[in-house]
């Protein structure tokens, strides 16, 4: 994970609030941080998320400065989906609108209208598609030369 439960409490909300929300169950806290990790990496396919959010196997590799705004990201959904859970003395609105801020921060990452200092993916030799090219593909026909 990215993020975790205490970085979560350090920045966002507080640790006893987190507490009272999963009533002190930490799986609760980490699955709602691995639904927001994931919803971010669906918005980041053109870039190598697995050197920036890490695999299940290996941490990140991708330590740039840049990451700290998708973690900022990561923590204010997380934050959102754990307060949607149960909000003892949260204004749910604060945290709606940070949602919205993220997920619009998201859509201009995804459409190339914000342009972050993050590793881009890197390309397979072993197909015949340029994956570090995101979703963008070309290719032409064959020059026909034409005999009368």
């Amino acid at each position: 994970m990215l993020v975790t439960i205490q970085e979560l409490g350090k920045t966002s909300l507080y640790p006893e609030t987190i507490s009272k929300i999963t009533r002190g169950d930490d799986e609760a806290a980490e699955l709602q941080i691995l639904a927001a990790e994931s919803l971010v990496r669906s918005y980041m396919s053109r870039y190598d998320t697995a050197a920036i959010f890490g695999t299940a196997t290996e941490p990140p590799t991708y330590n740039g400065t840049e990451v700290e705004l998708i973690k900022k990201t990561v923590k204010i959904i997380a934050s959102y989906y754990l307060v949607r859970m149960a909000n003892p003395n949260v204004n749910i609105e604060l945290f709606r609108a940070d949602y919205e801020d993220a997920l619009t921060w998201l859509k201009d990452l995804q459409a190339g209208n914000v342009n972050p200092d993050l590793p881009y993916r890197i390309d397979d030799p072993d197909t015949e598609i340029d994956e570090s090219l995101g979703d963008v593909y070309w290719n032409s026909n064959i020059k026909r030369t034409q005999h009368f």
